[in-house]
C-alpha cells in the first residue's frame, strides 16, 4: 500500500489514480505538485472543480484543465507567503473560465473512468464479502446529519421534448431488464439503447457522490434520498434525477461525436488503451469472484439493472475512441505570438483585475531545505535557534552544495541531492522543484532570490530564511501573461472545437423510452 500524493488516503501500489480524490498519481511528479499539502476543505479551486461535476456544460468553469496548464503551484512546507498572495494569482480567474465545460465534461470523465477501475482494484482484501461492491466509492468523508424531512413528491410529466418529459424516469428491475433494447437517442446511424445508457447515467451519479458526498448537503443534494424526489439548485431541472440524465445524454453526445470523427480520421487508440479493453472482462471477473459475486451481480450493483458487461464495455470503448480524437486535435492547436497577444489585448481588463500583467514573471526553482536542529520553543509556540545551531545548518547546507559543484553540476544531480536530503516535506519527493511561482508568493529571502532580474538558468546560491538555509537552483523564468493567456486560449479552442463537432452530428433522444434503474446509494 502507498499514500495519495495529494489527499495522503491509503491506495494500492498498483494504483495510478486515487479512488478517494480522483487525482493522478503520477500527475504530481510531473508537475510539482505538493505531496505533503492535502487539501481537506474545499477552497475557491475545490468549489471550481465541483461545479464541473455539479453544473450542465453551459455553466460549468473548466477547471479540470488547471493541473496540467499553468495554475500556481502552493509554498513549500514551511515556507508561507510573506504576505497574502492576490486571488487572482493563488486561485487562477482569467477568460477561459467563463468557457463552456463540454471539455472539463470529458477530461472529467477519463477521471471517472479511473475511479471506476481503481475500485474494481481494491478487492483483494474483501474476500468472502457477499454484498457486491461498488465500483466507485460513495460513503462520505464526514457524515452529514440532516432532520428528518417529509418525503418530496415526484413532479408530474413534463415537456415530451426535453429531460422534463417524465416525472420519474425510475422503473422497477424487472422493468428495466424488459427495456434494455430500446433505442432512446440515435446519432447518425449510432443508436443508444436504455441499457447502454445506464454506465453513463449512473457513473455520473456515483462518480459526482465519490468525489463530493461529503458535501452533498451544500448542492441540497440528500444521497439516501431517491434522486427523482429532490430538487437541484440548478435551474431547469425539477429533479436530481433530470440532471444527472441530462448531463449522462450530453456525455454520450461528445463520446459518440468524437468517436465518430476518430473514425473519420482514421485514428486508432493507442496499444495500452486497447490492453486495457482486451483485459477489462477479466479484470472484472477476478474483482467479482473477490467479492463472492457474479459478473451480473457487479455489473448490476454498480451500473444499473438492465445493464450488461457488453453495455460497460462500450461505455468504455466510446470513451477511449473519443479521447483519441479529443487529445489529436487539442495536440495541434499551437497558438502563434500574434494570436497570443491579440488573445491578452481582447481580455486585459480582465487579466489586469487579477494581477496578470505584461510585467509579471513565472518561475520553475528547485530548492534543497536545510533547517537548524535543537532550538528553545517558548511559551508562544514558537521555536528559537541559537547562533551555534544556525551556523551548524549553514554548514550542512554548504557542504551539500560544494558536494553538487564537485559532480555533475547538473539540474538533474541537483534534484537527485534534494530528494534525498532536503527537509521541505512540500518538493523533496519532487526534487526540490517549485514551478511557476509568482512575485510574493515565498517568503521574503527566497522571493528576492528568485526574482533577481539578472537571474539566468543554472545560477545557485545559499539563502537564508526563518526556517533554515536553502541551496537554491534556478531553472528558468517566462511572462505570466503568456502562460495564463496561452492556457485560456487552449481553452477556448478545446471548448469550440467540442461544440463543432457535437453540432456536426446532431442527435434525436427520444424521452419517453428512457427508463432509468433503481440503485441504493446510501
Amino acid at each position: 500500500m502507498k499514500d495519495c500524493k495529494f489527499c495522503q488516503a491509503e491506495i494500492n501500489d498498483e494504483d495510478r489514480v486515487c479512488p478517494v480524490c480522483g487525482k493522478e498519481q503520477d500527475a504530481a511528479a510531473q508537475s510539482g505538485a505538493v505531496e505533503t499539502a492535502p487539501q481537506d476543505i474545499p477552497g475557491e479551486d475545490a468549489a471550481q472543480e465541483e461545479a464541473a461535476v455539479a453544473f450542465p456544460a453551459e455553466e460549468a468553469a473548466v477547471a479540470e484543465f488547471s493541473e496540467e496548464e499553468s495554475a500556481p503551484e502552493d509554498p513549500p512546507a514551511g515556507e508561507a507567503p510573506a504576505e497574502e498572495a492576490p486571488a487572482a494569482q493563488a486561485h487562477k480567474v482569467s477568460p477561459g473560465k467563463l468557457a463552456l465545460a463540454t471539455a472539463a465534461v470529458v477530461v472529467l470523465a477519463a477521471l471517472l473512468i479511473a475511479l471506476v477501475m481503481a475500485g474494481m482494484q481494491d478487492a483483494g482484501t474483501a474476500a468472502g464479502e457477499t454484498a457486491a461492491p461498488e465500483l466507485s466509492a460513495t460513503q462520505p468523508a464526514t457524515e452529514v446529519t440532516t432532520a428528518p424531512t417529509t418525503p418530496a413528491t415526484i413532479p408530474a410529466d413534463g415537456n415530451p421534448d426535453d429531460v422534463t418529459c417524465k416525472g420519474s424516469y425510475t422503473v422497477d428491475d424487472e422493468t428495466a431488464r424488459n427495456s434494455a433494447d430500446v433505442v432512446v437517442a440515435t446519432m447518425g446511424g449510432m443508436e443508444l439503447t436504455n441499457s447502454q445508457l445506464q454506465p453513463f447515467y449512473w457513473l455520473e451519479v456515483q462518480g459526482f457522490l465519490s468525489n463530493y458526498s461529503a458535501y452533498a448537503a451544500y448542492f441540497g443534494l440528500d444521497y439516501t434520498q431517491p434522486l427523482d424526489t429532490q430538487v437541484p439548485i440548478e435551474e431547469g431541472y425539477n429533479t436530481w434525477q433530470q440532471f444527472f440524465l441530462d448531463v449522462a445524454l450530453q456525455t454520450w453526445q461528445q463520446y459518440q461525436a468524437l468517436a465518430l470523427e476518430a473514425q473519420a480520421a482514421g485514428l486508432s487508440i493507442s496499444a495500452e488503451d486497447q490492453a486495457f479493453l482486451d483485459g477489462l472482462e477479466a479484470s472484472l471477473t477476478e474483482t467479482a469472484g473477490n467479492y463472492g459475486v457474479t459478473l451480473d451481480e457487479l455489473i448490476r450493483s454498480n451500473v444499473g439493472p438492465g445493464a450488461t458487461l457488453e453495455d460497460f464495455i462500450r461505455y468504455q470503448e466510446l470513451y477511449h475512441h473519443g479521447i483519441t480524437y479529443y487529445e489529436h486535435r487539442r495536440s495541434q492547436m499551437v497558438p502563434s505570438d500574434e494570436e497570443l497577444e491579440a488573445f491578452y489585448a481582447q481580455h486585459e481588463a480582465e487579466y489586469l483585475e487579477n494581477q496578470i500583467t505584461k510585467d509579471a514573471l513565472l518561475v520553475d526553482v528547485r530548492h534543497i531545505l536545510i533547517m537548524p536542529e535543537g532550538g528553545a520553543t517558548g511559551e508562544d509556540g514558537a521555536t528559537t535557534y541559537s547562533d551555534e545551531e544556525w551556523a551548524a545548518a549553514e554548514a550542512q547546507a554548504q557542504q551539500l552544495l560544494d558536494q553538487w559543484l564537485a559532480g555533475e553540476q547538473t539540474q538533474d544531480s541537483f534534484a537527485a541531492l534534494a530528494r534525498e536530503h532536503s527537509q521541505d516535506g512540500g518538493s523533496q519527493a519532487n526534487g526540490g522543484l517549485y514551478e511557476n511561482v509568482y512575485t510574493g508568493q515565498m517568503v521574503q529571502a527566497f522571493n528576492d532570490w528568485s526574482f533577481d532580474p539578472s537571474r539566468q538558468t543554472g545560477d545557485y546560491g545559499l539563502v537564508k530564511t526563518e526556517y533554515g538555509y536553502h541551496i537554491m537552483y534556478f531553472v528558468d523564468s517566462r511572462p505570466m501573461w503568456r502562460q495564463y493567456a496561452q492556457s485560456d486560449w487552449l481553452s477556448e479552442q478545446t471548448n469550440l472545437m467540442l461544440e463543432e463537432t457535437v453540432a456536426a452530428h446532431p442527435a434525436t433522444i427520444h424521452y419517453d423510452k428512457i427508463v432509468l434503474g433503481d440503485l441504493e446509494l446510501g
